[in-house]
């Protein structure tokens, strides 16, 4: 049985309630088993007022039949006013996530499905990151870690994520382009299929054409996929960034190379918020997370939906048992 924790993200968010419903649909598996990390009585809490009936229990009580809890004591529901911001949630967020990556380090678990947290929230509490996947990158070690967006029809790999455009061109690498097409190419193989079919998108406008509107394409790019073909991992592109993603989503392509953030985030999100999955890539343990935010402005309504949160814990428990039979 591998184990698969669950993080609430910020209390103060949507990230307990997207949780509980998530948790209210899992069908009961053999193979991956759920722990929550978080707080039982926020759970509890937030079950009730929406009307699921779920029994929770601590983590390592033998009672069968409810849903463990790993509860690090961190705040409570007086302590705090759901949808407004505060240092005290975002600490607690940021330690939620901490240990449980923690937990997958020391072998205690396999993976990791996360809710939301604030980055605002975090930094006021004194957690200088920019989100989960750069705590991921401090916390782990890992030589290259990559963010990906899971759509049902496609994915979306990020050369580079959360940097200012002008420092986001600097990173954009011929050995990069490389890590991210291979990472891409394994969760294909992982996941979908056995012939990857990886598209690049440009830097710039009309994919640079050819010199006129920049030279990256020319001279990082095409050199990139020249080395990838040569070692057994052809790709095709690349593509001017405004109409790659619609042949992808035609089915040309099983997934695109994003070269920044919101060329690959915008799109994705346009398409499909609510099945998106955001999916760390290099690390020595799976990580999945839904694609949106705390969004505090319907905290507590009961509005928040979780279809998101279901398909990152989908497809965690997929790539989980990938995994698993890779090792057999």
């Amino acid at each position: 049985m591998q184990k698969l924790l669950i993080t609430i993200g910020d209390p103060a968010g949507i990230g307990p309630e997207v949780v509980v419903k998530c948790l209210a649909k899992l069908v009961h598996s053999e193979d991956v088993e759920p722990v929550v990390v978080g707080e039982r009585e926020i759970l509890e809490d937030t079950a009730k007022a929406l009307g699921l009936h779920l029994q929770f229990c601590p983590d390592d009580s033998p009672r069968h039949g409810r849903i463990k809890v790993r509860s690090l004591g961190l705040v409570r529901h007086g302590d705090f006013e759901l949808g407004r911001m505060s240092a005290l949630c975002g600490n607690a967020a940021y330690h939620y996530f901490a240990h449980a990556v923690e937990a997958c380090l020391a072998g205690e678990a396999h993976g990791i499905v996360t809710a939301p947290i604030n980055k605002e929230a975090m930094n006021l509490a004194g957690h200088h990151y920019v989100g989960h996947t750069d705590i991921l990158e401090k916390m782990t070690g890992a030589e290259t870690v990559i963010m990906a967006l899971v759509h049902p029809k496609l994915i979306v790999s990020h050369v580079t994520d959360h940097l200012p455009l002008r420092k986001a061109l600097e990173h954009i690498t011929i050995p990069r382009i490389k890590e991210v097409v291979k990472l891409t190419w394994r969760t294909l193989l992982a996941t979908r299929t056995f012939t990857p079919r990886i598209a690049l998108a440009g830097v710039n406008p009309h994919a640079g054409e050819n010199g006129l509107f920049g030279r990256e394409e020319l001279d990082i790019l095409k050199p990139a996929m020249e080395e990838l073909k040569a070692e057994g991992f052809p790709t095709f592109g690349p593509f001017p960034g405004d109409t790659v993603f619609l042949q992808a989503l035609k089915g040309r392509f099983d997934a695109v190379l994003a070269m920044y953030h919101d060329q690959g985030f915008g799109p994705m999100k346009t398409v499909d918020m609510a099945n998106g999955v955001n999916c760390t890539l290099g690390l020595p343990f799976v990580r999945t997370s839904p694609d949106h935010g705390t969004a505090f402005e319907i905290a507590g309504s009961g509005l928040a939906e979780p279809e998101s949160m279901i398909a990152a814990w989908e497809l965690a428990a997929q790539l989980l048992k990938a995994k698993a039979l890779q090792q057999e």
